[in-house]
């Protein structure tokens, strides 16, 4: 269980009654660095329990010293108002373990850059070539069942392949200009009927 006893915060609260006169704004930077450490902290730690547990404990032991009557004086009002925030921000994120409990589907993450699919392990050139037949005959289609268009045809490359093409146009010009010359096409056919007469074997 995450206590952060080993906070900044918590080093304040167990010396504040020795030294009172630390600045409202140092009280507000240590609490704005305890209220990231307690966000980052619920974001790596996917154990919903665990997380409850960790929080509620925390949230407790600031209550404690909320309803400790050596904090009740006036001296103690700064740091009374930077705990009771604390608290809240707590609370805030046991709402949000309660509604992930409650309505799971509304937490479902996804990757902002997922990783690549593949790995292309001939030139950009070949990947053009090896492409553009698909998408000129139009059986690459996106989920709608538009075929794609050429633009559309090389973002889905990258995305899978985990690259960029540079300069797309002038590669599908290039390859087309070549028209009878379809290396990487040609070894490719050669290789798929290599593979049918081993099987033939």
């Amino acid at each position: 269980m995450r206590r952060f006893d080993d906070t900044e915060l918590w080093e304040v609260l167990n010396t504040y009654n020795d030294s009172p006169a630390i600045a409202t704004v140092k009280l507000d930077d240590i609490l704005d660095g305890f209220l990231a450490e307690i966000h980052s902290y619920c974001r790596e730690d996917r154990n919903i329990a665990e997380r409850t547990r960790s929080l509620n404990y925390l949230r407790s032991k600031l209550t404690a010293y909320l309803e400790d009557r050596a904090y009740t004086s006036k001296k103690f009002t700064v740091l009374r108002i930077i705990i009771k925030r604390a608290i809240s921000s707590i609370d805030s994120e046991l709402m949000i373990i309660k509604m992930d409990l409650e309505h799971p589907e509304r937490f479902i993450e996804f990757p902002a850059d997922p990783a690549p699919l593949a790995r292309w392990g001939g030139s950009i050139n070949d990947l053009i070539e090896y492409h553009l037949g698909p998408q000129a005959a139009g059986v690459l289609q996106l989920p709608s069942g538009r075929p794609m268009n050429y633009e559309e045809s090389i973002e889905f490359l990258e995305k899978t392949y985990g690259i960029t093409v540079p300069q797309p146009h002038d590669r599908r010009g290039r390859v087309l200009d070549r028209q009878k010359n379809t290396s990487f096409t040609d070894e490719m056919r050669r290789t798929l009927l290599e593979e049918a007469k081993k099987r033939d074997k």
